[in-house]
């Protein structure tokens, strides 16, 4: 009888710890996103790096900065420093900027649109993209009714059950940047020395069109002595015309 007992509590402290076991690993720890920020392009960075100094800024109702805002007052006042005039609601820059349906095509800089609290289908809340996770994750900037600026998670439940779409403001892309002109630079070629070609009966000579210290020689030599033959006959001319200005000698009378 007591080894039946000591039996049915093995198997009952058996039976527990295999519950529990299998409990704690249906129940294991989450697996986060891995976030990154390495394809945002120069502007890209610059917005929300910009977009981050108002963290914590209060919330007001139709406040567009700089000291408190409203979700779609913030997107604006961001997007105003680069050049871009947003309109005042979330649904008018949902109306105003190109859609993206999908999550994974979502970049750093994009507006991010959710549905209001009513959940009535309609755009009634904004974003701006920080950083982009696996599985079409990301994190968002944005004014918060009850805390103000802050940076939340697509994951959390209120905003992952309000996701709309996302809307693209800057017009330079990650694809954009990455790609490199593979255009190579142009090559400055020096001019070579015009050649001539001499044919003869064997091969064929390659003259450079430069004259040789032969020739060089051999054209000095001539020209000296073209100077040479030139004042000889200039003198004889002059001789000549000497010996014909003098009058020939008058004969005496027989």
């Amino acid at each position: 009888m007591h080894v039946s007992l000591n039996r049915k509590n093995i198997r009952y402290k058996l039976f527990s710890f295999l519950f529990v076991a299998f409990i704690l690993s249906s129940c294991g720890v989450k697996r986060e996103a891995t976030w990154s920020k390495e394809y945002a392009t120069s502007a890209q960075t610059e917005v929300v790096n910009y977009s981050m100094q108002y963290l914590h800024k209060p919330y007001q109702a139709g406040g567009k900065g700089p000291h408190a805002f409203d979700c779609s007052g913030f997107t604006f006042y961001v997007f105003k420093k680069f050049g871009y005039k947003l309109g005042a609601s979330s649904e008018e820059q949902d109306r105003q900027v190109p859609t993206i349906q999908r999550k994974e095509d979502l970049q750093v800089g994009d507006l991010v649109f959710f549905e209001g609290q009513k959940r009535n289908g309609k755009v009634g809340h904004v974003g701006i993209v920080t950083e982009i996770g696996s599985g079409g994750e990301f994190k968002f900037i944005h004014a918060s009714t009850n805390n103000g600026v802050i940076i939340s998670a697509s994951t959390e439940p209120y905003y992952a059950s309000r996701y709309l779409r996302g809307g693209r403001v800057l017009k330079e892309t990650a694809t954009q940047r990455a790609a490199v002109s593979t255009r190579a630079p142009k090559n400055i070629q020096k001019k070579k020395p015009t050649i001539k070609a001499l044919e003869t009966d064997s091969d064929t000579i390659i003259i450079h069109s430069r004259p040789s210290e032969l020739q060089r020689e051999k054209t000095t030599s001539q020209s000296h002595n073209e100077k040479k033959v030139k004042r000889k006959n200039e003198s004889d001319a002059v001789l000549t015309r000497r010996q014909t200005a003098v009058p020939p000698p008058e004969k005496n009378p027989a």
